[in-house]
Parts: C-alpha cells; structure tokens; sequence
C-alpha cells in the first residue's frame, strides 16, 4: 500500500491527451453542440403542476449537472432501494431550466440531448410534453424547435426512480450525465448516422468506408455539396471525397463515399492512433453543417482454436467488468474521475473494458479510444428471468421494476440508438445484448436472442455478438450459447467446462465474460479460505490449520485470493492464458461498487473489486500487475503490523513477474524461490516487528517492496494525483490520506475520523474509506480512516487561485496540501 502515492503521482503527464484546443471566431460559428449543464433548479418531490413555464421554482435548488440526488443522501436500512440499490435513497425528482432564445437560432433546428437520465424521465419544453424514456442508460433528444419562444424558454425534466428495486446494483438517480444543446442548420447531418467502418487494411494502404444521414427540413430540395476531410495524428488535414447531392424538401436521403489512406497507422491498446473525419455540408460556397467524428483503422476477428486477434496478431483480452458508479460521486462521474480509473487500470496491465451491464457515458468511449481500451459495449442486464427454476415466468424479470417491464416498447430503439451512438468508436470490439442469460431458460429466450442479433447485425454488421451466459453446462445446440457469434461464460460452473465444451462444440468461439468473481476487503486477511460453489471450481485449500486473524469481521473478506466464487483469480487466470481457443477474460470486477450487497445490511457494497471505492489497490490488484505487465515488480502481503501475534506463522504471498524472489525479515534472508510456472510465491513466517522486505531479480535488475512495523498512528499524509487543477469548474482532485507513525511508517490498523478544511476556488465532491459498513454520507467535511486509509475528492470552481486543503485528527499532527486552479 505504500507505493500507492507514488503511483499517482504519475499520471498527470497522461492529462496531456485531452488538452482542450481553442478555434477561431469563424469555426466557433459553425459548432453546433454547446454544454446545457448550469444553472438548473431542482426540488426532490413530486409537484402536479412543475413542468408548467409559469410555475414559481424560487424556492427550489440551484445546482449544476450532472447530478445524483441519490449519493446525496444518507445510508439506512428502510430505503425501499435494500441492499441491491446500496440501502440509498430513491423517488422522484424535478429539474427546470429556464434559458433565453438566442437570435442565432433563427430558421436553424435546436435539439436537447441528454447523455442518461435514471429512470423514467419526461421532458416538457414550455408546457409542451416531448415525451418519456424508461431505459436509464441511454442517449436520447427531442426537437425543441416548434415549441421555442423569443424571450424566456423552461425545460421541465421529470425523473421517477421511485420503483423499487428496479436494477441488482446502484444506479443512482437523476440528470446522472450531461446534457447538450444541438443547433443544426435545416440542411444537416442526423445524429449518429454518420457510420466509419474500415476494411483491405495493410501497411500500404487501408479503405475507409463511410456512410451518411442527411436532413433537409427547408420546403424545398436543397443542391450541396458534401466536403469530408481527414485529419491525421499530427493535424495534418486533407479532402479526401466531395460529393453533390439533392436532398427532397421535408425529406432525409443516405449517401455513402469511401477514400484510401496511405500507410495507415492501426489502433491498438500499445499503440491507440486515431484518425478524425471532418465533413462539411456546403450551399453556394457556405458551409451550413460540420462535424467531426473520431475513428481508428484496425481488424478484430475471433477464431475458435486460437481465440482474439487485433490487426492480425493473436492477443490475449485482459479485461475487467466495471458498473457505472465510482464510488463517493455515485452515478455522476466526472471526466476526470473516470480518466483516474482508466489510467489505474492500464497500469495494472489491463487492455479491456466490459461494461456491465448497460451502456456507458459517451466520454467514456472517447477516453478508452485515446488510452487504448477494448470495449465490450453491453446493451441490457435483464430481458429474460435470470434462473433456469422460474421457466413458467415468461415475463418476468430478475428484479419487480426491471428493465422487463418495458422490453417490449422499448428494446429495439434503446439498442438502436445505443448502437449507432457507439459504432464509430474503435475501442467497441464486440456488442453484448444480455448478461446472466441462462442457457434454455424458456422456450421464448432463444427467439429474443435471434431477434436481437439481427437489429445488431442491421446496424452494425462488422463487429461480432455476445452475452454473458449461465448454466452452460445445461446447454444444447439450440441454447443461448451456440446462436452467439461469440459465446460468453458467465461463471456457473462455466469455466469448468471450457475442455467438455471445446469437444462438444469445436467451431465454438470463447470468451470469458464474467470470470473470475473474488472477494477481497482492501488490509483484511484470513487463512481459513471461503469459496463459494467450489463443487463447480476449483476449490483453494485452507492456508493454515486454525485461523491466524480470528478478529476479522465476517463481513469483510480475505486479501489472500483465498475467498471467491468457484475459482480463485490465480486459476482463472492460468486456465484463460493456457487455452488458445479463450480469447480471454472480463474478471468480476475491477473497481468496488455500491449495491448488491449479497450479505445484506450492514454492508452496502461487496467486495468484488481489484480496487476499493476510492480506487486504492488491494492486493490482488498487483496479482494482475505480475502477469500482465513486462516491467519489473514485486509486491509482499500481508502488512505486517501485528501486534499480540508475535510467534504466530502468518503465510507471507509475493507476486512478481521476476525470475526469483528472495524474502528477508529484518536483513535476514528467509530464502529464495523462483517463480517459474508459479502464480505466486509462499513462505511461512513466524512473526516479529521489524521490516519485512521480498527483493526480486531478473536479468541483474532487482526491485523490492518493504512493509515495516508500525508504532502508534501520530500524523497524516496528504498526496494529491494533480498538481493544478483547470479552473473550469469540472476538474477534479484525488486527495490519498494515509495515517502514519512518528517514523513515517504507514499504520495499517488506522481509524482516525479525519476532517478536511478546503480554503480556496474549489469544493469537496466526495470522501470515502472503502469500508463496506461504514455509512457517513460522501458529501461531508470528514471521514474515518479505513486501514490506515482514506480518500478527499476535490473540484475546481471557475475561478482561479490557490486551493488549500487542511486535514485534522484528534492526537494527530494537522497537515495541508496546496493545488494551484489556473
């Protein structure tokens, strides 16, 4: 845990990607997006008559989005939201907006977009209904053109969360995501029509393929030409088709153009390049329409005996399942914070991304284009009841108010538009349509299933489809698994059955969607193993005859990669890397996330992931590091900070991906050990204070990691990712506490309540701890350490200055951190 400052320290270099670049007065004319998040009013109720322009909203809140009420509240146990919604608070609430009609707007089209609303949103422009939208992961618009009036304009957004449960995990509730105002000239393109496929990619050239929507809503044919340009990694921009065309009065017409480039530089998770397609739509030498799409050149195919490959080289996916939420800032995550997360998995070794099990924020693919992630895009959790006993229950679904209800209406145009939001993104590697979807659950599944892959197949025929299935082992040849272009096992014994299947199925395409599912509580160890199933796994055996950490809590769990469902991680992983035909593997999770808390009040998460809450690293994070990643590291485990237990062996784990590990306690070497064929190495040792430290070697390099002994906690550190924060009022701060003796050592048993003082052009956006039972609020001044550790999440205002931020404990030194916001 100590190296874990250092590490952030790291990544501001990597803000450099996504510098904003500012454009001329002429260029700015011709955008046609501008952000719609400020200066909204909010009331958490539910009021007949507030989407009516007229109605007094002085008394509501002001806030700007996106917003989540829900991680705004308090943690209890009578919230209708139980332990699958994290025991938050949900309902209904009200947002209005009221904006000024802009003259620039004359004879154009003016649309809202919003990125996710959960759930059940209805919009009203003026009084006016636009309409409703169940699906709360979604992007959707309305026209707001025939309804606007010179002079004051009112959006009214109803959102009802307040059926429940309606999801297995946290969704948050709210404007969740940010919402945009699109001004289109009447001659335009239409919104995520414009289609970039590429295919004859070589080193010399590749083809680029390109399909437009175009809209004249002018009452007369329009005559234009259609210009597009290609702007290569170093900016350097070129035409590269022109097109005239005609498009009928009130009418919309599909043009399609390709274009060769020379010596193409592939994406790739090394080595992310990507291109970017400006088209213009030109009327008598002015342009009245552009946009700009990003896109990559790059070849995806699955083979059934030796898996993935990526522009023709066979790779292993080394993926992660992630939800939405990011813990203390619930389902509003700033950019930066899903940048954070991003970066802490691609240092991990990590290359792909699942998003389970409902479709992400759009910035969310931009940034896994630019840092190099592939992207399992899944569309639905629940369409189908989840579990092979309920076959009579054709309509039910796994949660009372789930996604079931509106499968019906709804699931062709939310995949739809989910689709052609994504496609362009080079990171999308394959579509998922459903998650949990247990193999021959009813006659009727089967039918769904097809019917999904065609609507995928219309609007996206070059990327393969998949689901994460259950129960494989009951499959047949007219089950969920063999109609799937690509088959996903989703634990259930699945993994297990990869031989059987493989003989059964040999044409069979694999890919490990939800595998392997562990538990691990960040600082928390116990040798008596707990696996779950492990009649369907491989069980692991208990690392000591009587429990060496009797003291812990039954509801956390071990750090040891000795509690999981079926499979350890180490296993996991050693069966994915040996199979050829596995293409690999999504493991459950990266990243702890609220809700579905299987053990119930008090716990209001588990712990399924690699990281906490705040995004510290436990210690299997660094399991995952040793295999997947070249540079030399090693990591020893448990801390060793016990006091009361001097004399007890306690089992001491090192990963590395070195060719030999030597473990010393307090300069005396307990020996060395290679690692060849190993996934970690074991000594027993009976402990005394002192420095525990394992030395790894390879190729004459050696590099260490050292816990030491700590006394009394009597001080606190404060490490901050950023240097600078952008004074935009976006930018954001992750502020590690860690709580240290009087030598510097980091006490691992720390649980000093901390409080934060922040003077200057920022607020505080979240705290947290990690700690499954702890249930103070996210958006206070304090926080209990939790293992020694905390986290402070800060955010830039508009202003710029200096930001100072205070911690304090109770018998501790007070420490300050200063961030300049420029």
């Amino acid at each position: 845990m100590n190296a874990l400052p250092q590490f952030l320290t790291r990544l501001p270099f990597l803000f450099l990607f996504f510098t904003v670049i500012s454009c001329s007065k002429q260029e700015q004319e011709l955008i046609d997006r501008e952000a719609f998040n400020d200066d909204w009013k909010f009331d958490q109720k539910d009021t007949l008559d507030c989407f009516l322009s007229e109605f007094d909203d002085s008394s509501w809140r002001n806030l700007n989005l996106p917003h989540d009420w829900s991680i705004e509240g308090t943690y209890s146990e009578m919230h209708l939201s139980g332990n699958l919604g994290g025991y938050l608070p949900t309902g209904i609430g009200w947002y209005r907006k009221t904006f000024q009609w802009d003259t620039a707007w004359k004879n154009k089209q003016v649309f809202i977009r919003f990125d996710g609303v959960y759930m059940n949103s209805e919009v009203w422009i003026n009084g006016q209904y636009l309409g409703k939208r169940p699906n709360g992961y979604v992007t959707f618009e309305y026209d707001l053109t025939p309804h606007l009036t010179k002079g004051n304009n009112v959006i009214a957004v109803k959102v009802d969360n307040s059926e429940q449960p309606n999801s297995r995990w946290y969704t948050g509730s709210g404007i969740y995501r940010n919402v945009w105002l699109l001004v289109h000239d009447r001659l335009a393109f239409n919104t995520d029509e414009t289609f970039i496929t590429t295919t004859d990619i070589s080193e010399e050239q590749a083809k680029v393929n390109v399909s437009y929507g175009i809209s004249n809503s002018y009452n007369q044919m329009k005559n234009a030409e259609l210009l597009s340009y290609l702007i290569d990694q170093q900016g350097k921009k070129g035409l590269v088709n022109k097109t005239l065309f005609s498009v009928p009065a009130t009418d919309s017409v599909q043009f399609s153009a390709n274009f060769m480039v020379d010596h193409p530089k592939l994406w790739s998770p090394e080595n992310p390049n990507l291109y970017k397609l400006e088209s213009r739509l030109v009327l008598d030498g002015d342009t009245l329409s552009r946009q700009t799409e990003t896109f990559g050149i790059r070849s995806i195919r699955f083979d059934s005996e030796t898996g993935f490959w990526l522009n023709e080289n066979n790779i292993k996916v080394r993926g992660v399942n992630n939800h939405h939420d990011a813990g203390p800032v619930g389902a509003a995550v700033p950019k930066d914070v899903l940048l954070r997360r991003l970066l802490i998995m691609k240092d991990m070794g990590a290359n792909a991304l699942r998003t389970s099990h409902n479709p992400f924020a759009p910035e969310f693919y931009d940034l896994c284009d630019s840092l190099g992630f592939l992207v399992m895009d899944e569309i639905f959790d629940e369409w189908i009841a989840s579990w092979p006993w309920e076959k009579e229950k054709t309509d039910e679904g796994k949660v009372p108010y789930g996604y079931h209800k509106y499968y019906k209406e709804w699931h062709e145009k939310d995949l739809r538009d989910v689709i052609r939001r994504d496609r362009n993104h080079p990171s999308v590697f394959i579509w998922s349509v459903g998650n949990e979807i247990p193999d021959q659950c009813y006659a009727s599944g089967p039918e769904r299933l097809k019917q999904l892959m065609e609507i995928v197949k219309e609007e996206d025929s070059t990327r393969p489809v998949t689901a994460g299935c259950c129960f494989i082992h009951l499959a047949n040849e007219t089950g969920f698994a063999s109609l799937l272009d690509v088959t996903g096992y989703n634990g259930g014994g699945g993994s297990v059955f990869y031989e059987r299947d493989k003989a059964i199925y040999p044409d069979r395409k694999f890919i490990a969607t939800e595998i392997p599912h562990t538990f691990q509580t960040r600082g928390v160890y116990k040798t008596k193993s707990y696996m779950r199933a492990p009649h369907q796994g491989i069980p692991v055996p208990d690392l000591t005859e009587e429990e060496v950490f009797p003291e812990t809590s039954p509801y956390y769990s071990s750090s040891y990669d000795n509690s999981s469902v079926r499979l350890s991680a180490r296993d996991s992983w050693r069966r994915t890397d040996g199979l050829a035909y596995v293409s690999g593997e999504f493991r459950w999770t990266g990243f702890d996330y609220l809700g579905e808390s299987n053990m119930g009040w008090p716990a209001r998460f588990f712990n399924f992931g690699i990281l906490d809450l705040c995004g510290f690293p436990k210690d299997t994070y660094y399991f995952y590091k040793s295999q997947w990643t070249e540079e030399l590291m090693v990591h020893v485990l448990p801390h060793w900070t016990w006091s009361g237990k001097e004399g007890i062996s306690i089992p001491v784990w090192v990963y590395s991906n070195a060719d030999s590990v030597e473990l010393l306690l307090n300069d005396s070497s307990l020996g060395t050990k290679t690692m060849t064929g190993k996934m970690n190495l074991e000594w027993v040792v009976p402990y005394q204070a002192g420095k525990l430290e394992a030395r790894a070697y390879k190729n004459g390099e050696v590099v260490s990691h050292t816990h030491h002994t700590a006394e009394a906690s009597a001080k606190i550190e404060l490490t901050s990712d950023k240097t600078a924060l952008a004074a935009n009022g976006n930018s954001v701060a992750h502020i590690t506490v860690r709580v240290l003796d009087e030598n510097g050592y980091f006490v691992p048993h720390a649980d000093n309540l901390i409080n934060f003082e922040v003077d200057g052009p920022a607020k505080i956006i979240g705290v947290e701890n990690g700690d499954p039972l702890d249930h103070d609020p996210h958006k206070v001044n304090y926080r209990k350490a939790f293992n020694g550790m905390c986290l402070l999440m800060v955010q830039s205002t508009e202003d710029s200055g200096s930001i100072t931020i205070t911690a304090s404990a109770e018998g501790l030194e007070t420490t300050t951190l200063t961030i300049e916001s420029k």
